[in-house]
């Protein structure tokens, strides 16, 4: 408690009569001077590689070409909701390639 009252002490409060609270005002405002704005400025990063992929790579064929995993069926905790799902498993690229998704169920 000692702590405290000490804190209390340095911004100015002033012991009570009685129970050693404490109660004051803080020492007025004051102002500090004005800075201006912070220069403008430009962030810079080297550019990193993946190794492939990205860009106009990761364009999708169609989304009628996409293969799906079975159906989840999804509950809110109260059960009031309820909504069935289908995670992707795999889209097809304009490239030929594709991206296969891990399997969301645990």
């Amino acid at each position: 408690m000692g702590d405290i009252a000490e804190a209390l002490r340095k911004i100015g409060a002033r012991d009570l009569a009685g129970g050693g609270m404490t109660q004051g005002t803080r020492p007025p405002f004051e102002e500090k001077p004005a800075k201006g704005a912070k220069p403008p400025a430009v962030a810079r990063a080297k550019a990193q590689s993946s190794g492939g992929g990205g860009g106009d790579d990761l364009q999708e064929t169609a989304a009628a070409d996409r293969e799906y995993w079975t159906d989840e069926t999804l509950t809110t905790t109260d059960g009031a909701f309820v909504w069935v799902v289908r995670p992707i498993k795999r889209v097809k690229l304009t490239t030929g390639r594709s991206i296969r998704l891990a399997d969301p169920t645990p």
